[in-house]
C-alpha cells in the first residue's frame, strides 16, 4: 500500500485541490494508494496554496514555496489545483525543487505556448511578458493531475438533475462584470484583463432584444436570486474568469441550460466534458459569433435540448470516482520503483 501525506489539508484553497481524490480515496485504496495526514508515508503532496502567495511579489512568493519544501522529509509531489492552464508561481517553485512530478489540473494543449509568452500565462488574454523558455526541460514531469475545478465542484455539493423549471428568461448573464475591485497576482494587475475579456459578451448582450437575467453593474445578488434567475434561463453564458472552468458550467447542465462559453479545444484535461455542438456551444475567444449562436439556438430551441441531455450524461461518466483512481494509477505507473496494486 502506498501512502500519499496530503500537506496543510486545512487551506482552503488546498482543500479544494485535494477534494475529488478524497472522494474517491475508497476507490483509490482498492489500487493500493491510501491517504494519511500522518507522518509515516512513502509521498507527500504538497497543494499550491502552501508554496504560492499571491498576495507577494512572484520573487518573494516563490522564495517562501522553496522554504516550505525544504522542511518536508522524503518525496514529495507539488499539485496545482487552480482553475487556470497558468502556470505562474507554482512553475517557478517546481523547477527549483526536488519535486518529482508537478501535477496540474488543466494545460494547454499545445504545450509550445508556455515558451511564447502570454498575459499572465493565460492564453485567451492574448500574448504577454510571461514565458516559459525553459519549459521544454521541465515538462516530463509536469502531468494533468485526472482532476480539474469541475470535479472539485462536483465532488463539493450534491448535484441532482432539476427539469421543468419555467424558462422566463431568454439567457442567463449572471456573471461578474465589471469586477469593480483591483486584483492583483503577484503584483501584476489581473482585473484589467478579466474585464477587458468580459466585456466584449456584455457588449453584445446589452444590444440584444431577448429577455436576459443579469446582475447590475457586477454586483453581487444573494446566492438564493443567483440560482432563482439562472435556473430560469434557456441559455446559460459562462466567460472565462481567472481560468476558463467554472461551477455555472456544471450548474447549467443541473438547471437544464444550454452552455454557451467560449472554445475550449485547446485545454487538455481530466476528466473533459467538453465538446463543442455535443455537451456545449462554443463561441470565438472575442465574442464576434456570439449574437448569431444565441439567435440560432432561440429560434431553434427544441433541437439544441440534446445539449443538456448530452452534458448531464457526460458529468456522470467522466466525474465517476472511477476515473480519478484510474488515472492516478497511471501518473503513479509512470515514476520507476513504484508498485500500485
Amino acid at each position: 500500500m502506498i501512502k500519499i501525506k496530503l500537506y496543510e489539508l486545512d487551506k482552503h484553497r488546498n482543500e479544494c485541490a485535494f477534494r475529488p481524490y478524497l472522494r474517491a480515496k475508497d476507490i483509490i485504496r482498492e489500487i493500493g494508494i491510501e491517504f494519511t495526514d500522518g507522518d509515516s508515508y512513502d509521498y507527500a503532496w504538497v497543494a499550491h496554496a502552501s508554496i504560492s502567495n499571491k498576495k507577494l511579489c512572484l520573487e518573494e512568493s516563490v522564495e517562501n514555496g522553496l522554504e516550505f519544501l525544504e522542511n518536508i522529509k522524503g518525496d514529495y509531489m507539488i499539485l496545482d489545483g487552480q482553475d487556470s492552464t497558468s502556470l505562474i508561481g507554482t512553475y517557478e517553485v517546481f523547477k527549483q525543487s526536488n519535486a518529482l512530478l508537478l501535477l496540474k489540473n488543466s494545460l494547454l494543449k499545445d504545450r509550445s505556448l508556455y515558451k511564447k509568452g502570454l498575459t499572465l500565462g493565460r492564453y485567451y488574454w492574448g500574448d504577454g511578458d510571461y514565458k516559459l523558455e525553459d519549459f521544454d526541460d521541465y515538462s516530463d514531469r509536469i502531468v494533468l493531475s485526472g482532476t480539474n475545478w469541475l470535479s472539485t465542484h462536483f465532488a463539493g455539493i450534491n448535484v441532482q438533475w432539476y427539469d421543468n423549471i419555467p424558462k422566463t428568461y431568454d439567457i442567463s448573464a449572471m456573471f461578474q462584470y465589471p469586477q469593480g475591485v483591483d486584483v492583483y497576482e503577484h503584483g501584476f494587475h489581473q482585473s484589467i484583463h478579466y474585464d477587458n475579456h468580459r466585456k466584449p459578451m456584455m457588449d453584445v448582450i446589452n444590444k440584444l432584444n431577448y429577455n436576459v437575467a443579469k446582475l447590475d453593474n457586477g454586483k453581487r445578488v444573494p446566492i438564493q436570486e443567483y440560482y432563482k434567475r439562472i435556473s430560469s434561463a434557456k441559455i446559460l453564458l459562462a466567460p472565462f474568469g481567472y481560468g476558463e472552468m467554472a461551477p455555472r458550467d456544471l450548474e447549467a447542465a443541473m438547471f437544464g441550460s444550454i452552455l454557451i462559453k467560449p472554445d475550449m479545444s485547446y485545454i487538455d484535461s481530466k476528466p473533459n466534458v467538453y465538446e463543442d455542438g455535443v455537451t456545449y456551444i462554443a463561441c470565438k475567444h472575442d465574442y464576434s459569433d456570439l449574437e448569431e449562436k444565441i439567435s440560432e439556438i432561440l429560434g431553434n430551441y427544441e433541437n439544441y435540448l440534446y445539449i443538456i441531455k448530452n452534458s448531464r450524461k457526460r458529468f456522470v461518466e467522466m466525474m465517476n470516482p472511477q476515473h480519478i483512481a484510474l488515472s492516478l494509477y497511471d501518473t503513479f505507473k509512470t515514476l520507476t520503483n513504484i508498485k500500485v496494486e
